[in-house]
């Protein structure tokens, strides 16, 4: 189980009213459709379940069909992120045999693109993810679930990820201007926010502040 204080930062996005609305949506929609999905790729994963249903909440609100110009489904990932994403976890050791099972069930024949990638590959140079394969909850939830193990790998301090810079970095792209200057700022969570745009300061505080999501479910 992972480990974290919270909340991070004695800010809110939410108020009280809207942390009871947040409750009763991930106990009454996202928990009875996608919880036992959520429990295998916790299972499997290692990324606490609270903090799947978070992003699923914060992303997509539980509805699978969910999209923007450029990411799909329920964790909202876009196709070359996902591609991306699992070239790395093939390549880096970290896929386990579970994940390879599920990862097997929906590419079929595209996974031998990915087979016998070479250590720390983090790309083929091809985006082989499609959007029908975002709009499927399990795999989605999956392409998702091992991103934010890669963040929670990478971005971990004295035992305890970085919420905050991990959640920069899933919404904005690891190679954006905002998650670069992310990745390389030296402070805590409210000096990270004082320097974010709006719009990114908001995602932190949805998640690890004062009435967040994670403030909720924990």
């Amino acid at each position: 189980m992972l480990n974290y204080n919270l909340p991070a930062i004695n800010q809110s996005f939410y108020n009280a009213a809207s942390a009871k609305m947040i409750e009763d949506k991930v106990k009454k929609v996202i928990r009875p459709n996608y919880g036992a999905i959520i429990n295998r790729i916790f299972q499997l994963t290692g990324v606490n379940s609270e903090l799947i249903e978070s992003f699923i909440f914060i992303e997509s609100s539980g509805d699978p069909a969910a999209q923007t110009p450029y990411a799909y489904g329920l964790m909202q990932v876009g196709l070359a992120t996902a591609s991306d994403t699992l070239v790395y976890e093939k390549a880096s050791g970290r896929l386990s045999a579970g994940e390879e099972e599920l990862v097997k069930k929906y590419l079929g024949d595209r996974w031998n693109l990915i087979a016998n990638v070479k250590g720390g590959q983090r790309s083929i140079g091809k985006t082989f993810i499609t959007k029908g394969d975002l709009f499927k909850p399990e795999f989605n939830i999956l392409i998702g679930t091992i991103i934010l193990g890669q963040l929670i790998n990478e971005f971990t301090e004295n035992g305890k990820p970085r919420l905050d810079k991990i959640v920069v970095i899933y919404n904005t792209g690891r190679y954006s201007k905002t998650s670069k200057a992310t990745i390389n700022h030296v402070g805590d969570t409210t000096s990270l926010v004082s320097k974010l745009p709006k719009g990114v300061a908001d995602y932190v505080r949805k998640l690890v502040g004062v009435n967040g999501v994670l403030d909720v479910l924990t």
